[in-house]
């Protein structure tokens, strides 16, 4: 009876850790059940860390980090060492509750050392002097860091309590973007000190070696009165939302579960909402393969994608993938690109018409099909793609736009269809035993 009762405290704490997620979660190879092992707890029992091991695989499938889901990126052998280490012990019980807390780069906490300046009341910019370092001690258990990347970046040196844990090459070509980059997870609890520092090298095809810092994010100790949730306010890196896509949110339950595949750098504050994406961005719920996916079958009322299926290498398997985790007559929604240029993100492979994107669909019940982008939008990327705008004058561009976009009004919406920068479909998967009407 009492190991009954035990069992129950266990799985009440696991689902007041990880908001109902372990119900539906599954190995990524079989779908079998996982164990989570090793875990790393706070005093109400959320569990921030911890080991996903599948028994059917026999082997570790994902790890849970700092409440964040892995399926990708841990590292394997880490784990098993990890494993073999911590074998019987007791789950480790944190001191604390524990909270995010993000130093901008005008944070007056923060120390600098060298020759930093201030850019565009955003960055901490640092020329990449070797020396010039940003530094932060205090009481924390994780820390990372958001950095611009760009063609004169350079590469920068991360470190802990005195000790180099990693290097970053910030070079991208053609345009910014401020990436996120872990740094450490799981310290022991106490201060500790984290650096980011330049170390005045760089990528052969970089302009320069400079070093943009935007905000430093740490785990912390929450005081008493202290919110322990994960990043409070609703963010949105990525693309905005299609309207349908928040007017079908509207019609989930209060109660059931959306999912959005390859959702990248976006926190929904919905408590229904889970985010999978396959690159490291830092807000995601899970990080995972939408060809592998996580979930028990049936698990989401809503699965959507918003420019996802031209970035996979088989979208017919992401899109099979997304139809088993939907519960029967749960809708599913996909746009993607038709007549839009490359955009690797980070790899670029199919483009589909109407009649593509129906074929992808055609095993499940398809409500209806649409198509979007003005003419002009599609005209006006594929020559940024083919360097006009670097062969024009700004003015001169923007004269030739202003009169391309004007002959917008004379192409029907229907007569878009054929020329749409993008296609989109919504469908519902049928009940069990029951074929298709697509």
């Amino acid at each position: 009876m009492r190991a009954k009762r035990d069992r129950s405290v266990r799985t009440a704490r696991m689902k007041q850790a990880t908001h109902g997620l372990e119900e539906i979660l599954c190995c990524p190879a079989c779908k079998g059940d996982m164990e989570l092992r090793a875990p790393v707890l706070t005093p109400a029992g959320r569990v921030k860390s911890g080991i996903f091991f599948c028994p059917r695989c026999r082997e570790v499938a994902g790890t849970l980090t700092n409440f964040k889901y892995d399926f990708l990126f841990f590292d394997k052998a880490a784990c098993e060492a990890k494993l073999r280490d911590r074998k019987g012990q007791a789950a480790q019980v944190l001191p604390y509750e524990v909270r995010e807390e993000t130093l901008a780069f005008d944070d007056p906490r923060l120390q600098m050392r060298g020759a930093w300046e201030r850019w565009e009341e955003r960055y901490q910019l640092s020329q990449g002097q070797p020396g010039d370092a940003l530094m932060f001690r205090g009481e924390f258990l994780d820390a990372s860091v958001r950095l611009l990347k760009h063609p004169w970046s350079g590469v920068a040196r991360f470190s802990v309590d005195g000790k180099v844990v990693s290097e970053v090459d910030l070079y991208q070509p053609r345009w910014s973007e401020i990436y996120w980059f872990p740094i450490a997870n799981d310290l022991h609890p106490g201060p500790h000190t984290v650096e980011i520092a330049a170390t005045g090298r760089k990528n052969e095809r970089s302009a320069g070696a400079q070093v943009f810092f935007h905000e430093l994010v740490l785990t912390c100790p929450a005081r008493d009165g202290e919110p322990i949730a994960g990043p409070a306010p609703e963010i949105n890196r990525a693309l905005p939302l299609f309207p349908v896509l928040i007017e079908l949110m509207k019609q989930v339950p209060a109660k059931g579960r959306i999912l959005e595949c390859g959702g990248g750098d976006r926190w929904l504050q919905d408590s229904r909402y889970v985010n999978i994406d396959c690159q490291r961005y830092q807000l995601p719920t899970v990080w995972g393969d939408v060809l592998k996916l996580p979930f028990r079958d049936d698990s989401f009322d809503l699965v959507f994608s918003q420019a996802l299926l031209e970035h996979v290498p088989d979208p017919f398997a992401a899109v099979q993938e997304m139809c088993r985790v939907t519960k029967p007559n749960g809708l599913l929604w996909s746009g993607m690109a038709f007549l839009q240029p490359l955009h690797a993100a980070p790899s670029h492979y199919f483009n589909a018409s109407l009649w593509g994107i129906q074929e992808l669909f055609k095993h499940t019940e398809i409500i209806e099909t649409s198509w979007f982008g003005d003419l002009s939008f599609t005209i006006d990327w594929l020559f940024k793609s083919a360097g006009i705008t670097e062969q024009l004058e700004r003015q001169e561009y923007e004269d030739l736009m202003g009169r391309i976009r004007a002959l917008d009004r004379l192409v029907s919406h229907e007569a878009l269809r054929e020329v749409a920068s993008g296609v989109a479909v919504l469908a519902r998967k049928p009940e069990r035993g029951k074929a298709s009407g697509g």
